[in-house]
């Protein structure tokens, strides 16, 4: 009897396990983790994202120290799921000018794509129009009309903007000669970094000389220039204040650049993170902005204080008359380069009350 009861326990202990087993989905255990849903970001919430950020110059320089500021406030920010290492030029095998490149084809996570990357981003290089800005709210008023189609622009070689800032505002700076209008630079060589500006030295009279800045010095002492087209902040940083004496400040260009994040490396991130890494290049943008035209302003008094430079400043009625002067230019300009540059140009003439 006992025996018989027994059989009959188990099977109905069997019978129960069965029935268990059957109401939980038969193969599924409970250590199986459920599929992710489509919603489910790409990457792993405790990844750590290693990246490299190429910068255009030394590790010293003020733009260097923006971008290495900008890589603390993301690791911070992503409490260390976002790591950056800052790179020199030389560090890896690419200069200034492979940054859109190298970004784009995501050989580096990040870089400062530069004004040596405008021949193939026509929108971008409406910046570099000498006398369409001449101050800060000048310069956001030029991005905000430009945003979009450099943005397009730089979708197009795979880099996705994060956050741009101005170079200094360039003005003339004279070893010997005294500056206190534009008629100063006819018959002057003066050293300058673009065709824009080689075309404005050659329209106010002078001769535009094309010199590397390491030999910039050597070529205001032997006669090869007689000045050149900088910022005080430029100047200064490279030291050529023991071979220059006289300035003129103009704004007549200010040069943005744009650090960006291959998109191929955002799209991989989750969802957190690509909001984390945009929100923090929103922000970061105005104080990277401020920060580069205040140390301008501070260079400018430095080299009057500690290098008894004598600087004068444009009239507002020459940089009206430098505006009408370069008009005709701007629009030639435009209309070579084609795209939304023509329209572009236009609307900041209007905003900017340059017409």
């Amino acid at each position: 009897m006992k025996k018989k009861l027994h059989i009959i326990l188990s099977a109905a202990l069997c019978a129960v396990m069965l029935l268990s087993l059957t109401a939980c989905g038969g193969t599924t255990t409970p250590d199986t983790p459920a599929p992710p849903s489509e919603n489910t970001p790409a990457g792993t919430p405790d990844k750590v994202y290693e990246w490299d950020m190429l910068v255009e110059n030394s590790l010293t320089h003020p733009s260097s120290i923006l971008a290495q500021e900008f890589a603390t406030l993301l690791e911070e920010r992503s409490e260390g799921r976002i790591k950056i290492t800052v790179r020199a030029p030389g560090e890896l095998p690419y200069t200034a000018a492979d940054y859109l490149t190298a970004v784009g084809d995501n050989s580096a996570a990040l870089g400062d794509v530069n004004s040596m990357s405008f021949g193939s981003l026509p929108h971008a290089s409406i910046s570099l129009l000498p006398f369409l800005m001449n101050s800060l709210e000048d310069f956001y008023t030029v991005m905000d009309i430009t945003g979009s189609a450099v943005e397009e622009e730089l979708e197009s070689y795979g880099c996705h903007n994060l956050w741009y800032f101005p170079w200094p505002p360039q003005s003339f700076w004279s070893a010997s000669k005294p500056l206190s209008s534009l008629k100063d630079i006819q018959g002057m060589k003066i050293r300058t970094s673009n065709v824009e500006l080689s075309n404005l030295v050659q329209t106010l009279g002078g001769i535009p000389v094309t010199l590397a800045g390491a030999e910039v010095p050597s070529g205001l002492s032997t006669g090869v220039v007689d000045g050149v087209i900088t910022a005080a902040y430029g100047l200064g940083g490279a030291g050529w204040y023991d071979t220059l004496n006289y300035g003129y400040i103009t704004n007549m260009q200010i040069i943005p650049s744009y650090m960006c994040i291959s998109k191929a490396e955002y799209d991989a991130l989750p969802t957190d993170l690509q909001e984390l890494v945009d929100a923090c290049g929103d922000e970061f943008e105005k104080y990277a902005c401020e920060t580069m035209f205040n140390q301008e302003q501070e260079w400018r008094d430095t080299l009057i204080s500690e290098h008894n430079f004598t600087i004068n400043t444009i009239s507002d009625a020459e940089l009206a008359e430098m505006a009408a002067m370069m008009n005709d230019y701007w629009t030639t300009w435009a209309e070579e380069k084609g795209g939304q540059c023509p329209a572009l140009l236009q609307e900041i003439i209007t905003a900017l009350d340059l017409g």
